[in-house]
C-alpha cells in the first residue's frame, strides 16, 4: 500500500513538472513573430499537423476519462499553437480567406462532436496511432536538416533535453494511471526521436565544424588532383 502511494505520488510530481515545462513552449516563437510581424519560414501545413496531433491526443484522453494530470500539457500546448497559427495566417495574409473559415468551422464541429459524444470515441482510437508519424516526420526532418546543413548552431539543446525528459516522464505516468498501450508506445517513440535530434545536435555543435572542414579539404584535394591529371 505504501509503495503504491509512493509510486502515485512520484507520477503526480512528474506530471506537474511536465505540465510546467510546457507552459511556455511556444511563447518565444509567438513573441518573435509579433515583433517581426513576419511568418517567413513557417509553414501553415506544419501548424495544421500540430493542431491535428494535439487535438486528437487531447480528445482521446478526455473521452476515455483519463486523469487530467496525465495529459494536461496537450491542451496547454494546443492553446499556444492556436495563437501561433493565428499570427502565422495573419502575417501571411491568408487569415480572411474562405478556406481558412471553412477549415475552422469543420475543425470545431469535429471537436464538439467528440466532446458531446455525437461522434464515437472509437474513431479517436484509430486516429491516435497517426499522431506518432505526424510528430515523427517533423523530428526526422529536423535531424535531416542538421546533417544536410552540417551544423546545429540554431538548435536549442535545452528544448530537446526537455522534450526527451517530458516524453520519458509521460511513459511512467501513463503506465501508473492507465497503462494504455497506444499512449505508451506514442511516448516511447517520441522519446527516441527526440533523443535522436538531441544527439545529432550535440554532435554537430561539438564536431560539426571540424567534420565540415575535413570534408572541404578532401574535396579541394580531389579537385587539385583532378586538375593535375
Amino acid at each position: 500500500m505504501l509503495a503504491d502511494t509512493l509510486i502515485i505520488g512520484i507520477a503526480n510530481i512528474l506530471s506537474t513538472m511536465t505540465i510546467l515545462s510546457c507552459l511556455f513552449l511556444k511563447v518565444p516563437q509567438i513573441l518573435y513573430i509579433r515583433e517581426k510581424q513576419s511568418a517567413e519560414g513557417i509553414y501553415v501545413q506544419a501548424m495544421i499537423m500540430e493542431i491535428t496531433g494535439f487535438s486528437i491526443m487531447t480528445l482521446y484522453n478526455y473521452t476515455n476519462g483519463y486523469n487530467l494530470m496525465t495529459y494536461l500539457e496537450y491542451p496547454i500546448i494546443l492553446l499556444q499553437v492556436y495563437v501561433l497559427t493565428y499570427y502565422v495566417l495573419l502575417y501571411k495574409g491568408v487569415l480572411c480567406q474562405p478556406t481558412v473559415s471553412i477549415f475552422t468551422i469543420a475543425y470545431w464541429a469535429a471537436v464538439s462532436g467528440f466532446v458531446s459524444e455525437i461522434l464515437s470515441k472509437d474513431i479517436l482510437s484509430y486516429l491516435v496511432p497517426f499522431c506518432t508519424p505526424l510528430s515523427g516526420f517533423a523530428k526526422v526532418t529536423y535531424i535531416y536538416g542538421i546533417i544536410r546543413a552540417g551544423n546545429a548552431d540554431a538548435v536549442s539543446l535545452t528544448t530537446w533535453i526537455i522534450s526527451v525528459a517530458t516524453n520519458l516522464a509521460r511513459v511512467f505516468t501513463v503506465y501508473v494511471d492507465s497503462a494504455d498501450a497506444k499512449l505508451m508506445a506514442n511516448f516511447c517513440i517520441s522519446t527516441m526521436l527526440s533523443a535522436g535530434v538531441l544527439i545529432t545536435a550535440l554532435f554537430y555543435q561539438h564536431y560539426g565544424a571540424s567534420a565540415t572542414d575535413i570534408y572541404s579539404r578532401r574535396k579541394c584535394s580531389q579537385r587539385r588532383r583532378s586538375h593535375n591529371d
